[in-house]
């Protein structure tokens, strides 16, 4: 009898109940205990991502991420870990949960189908899933750190770090305009540097060592002692280059910090 069944639903002659299973499912997949889920796996992942990356276990280069994909038996033979067991089991466990996060992604493409890639956030999860298990890449597994943004696209169920994020995004474009007022300031005087001291100044040799000079100072990361005052010995005025620019710079820093005081007032009113 139970052969006959089974004969039967491949056949297609045992009608079967897709449309409540996929109802179930996505009860499931759209459940708050199935994100709280999902978000444990991501804190979990992140955390093993962290110690794969450091030599706490006694990995001597701690680079284990270069190894990712390498088998157990190549992984014990390589000679280049202190404890093999703990990191294997690290290993395993990060495997764990890119499986979990695999399996995720199916059941989601299988319930919404083409309305899964209609959001943006199903889209970078299925890229940065799809780009993390491609084997012997290398050169992209650094992408898979970026799961732990994955965490964005639950901020509703967290207020006080949704507003945060709002507040961020009402930031933006005057952030935007900060970075364009300071680039165009950037710019102009990295050109005059290398104009006047270009000649006898490794440091103003070029516009782009130009602005790295311009940025250290920017940051008064020793501008003085070590930027400014080797100048000035060779060219007494040059302070007048130095200070004209920190001074302008930290003008649009001011500005920037009191319109972004205004709006998040604002925002915090609405």
């Amino acid at each position: 009898m139970k052969i006959k069944k089974i004969k039967d639903l491949f056949t297609g002659k045992l009608p079967i109940k897709p449309v409540e299973d996929k109802r179930k499912l996505t009860k499931l997949l759209e459940s708050h205990n199935f994100d709280l889920f999902i978000i444990s796996v991501i804190l979990l992942d992140a955390l093993i991502l962290g110690l794969m990356a450091s030599d706490i276990f006694g990995y001597a280069d701690g680079h284990l991420l270069a190894d990712y994909f390498m088998s157990y038996e190549t992984y014990k033979s390589s000679g280049a870990l202190i404890n093999d067991n703990i990191n294997f089991v690290l290993l395993l466990l990060d495997r764990l949960f890119m499986g979990i996060f695999i399996m995720e992604m199916l059941l989601k493409i299988y319930v919404y189908r083409k309305a899964f890639f209609k959001n943006g956030w199903n889209v970078f999860d299925f890229i940065v899933v799809a780009v993390s298990s491609v084997p012997y890449a290398s050169s992209l597994i650094v992408l898979r750190t970026f799961r732990v943004f994955r965490l964005f696209k639950f901020l509703d169920h967290f207020p006080s770090l949704n507003n945060l994020v709002g507040t961020f995004i009402k930031l933006l474009p005057n952030f935007i305009s900060f970075i364009a007022v300071e680039a165009v300031i950037f710019y102009s005087f990295a050109v005059i540097g290398v104009s006047l001291y270009g000649d006898v100044f490794k440091n103003f040799a070029t516009l782009g060592s130009s602005l790295f000079v311009l940025m250290q100072a920017f940051t008064l990361d020793g501008w003085a002692s070590l930027i400014a005052r080797p100048v000035m010995i060779v060219f007494p005025d040059a302070w007048l280059y130095f200070v004209s620019f920190i001074l302008l710079s930290f003008l649009i820093v001011i500005s920037f910090v009191m319109n972004a005081i205004t709006t998040v007032m604002d925002h915090l009113k609405k």
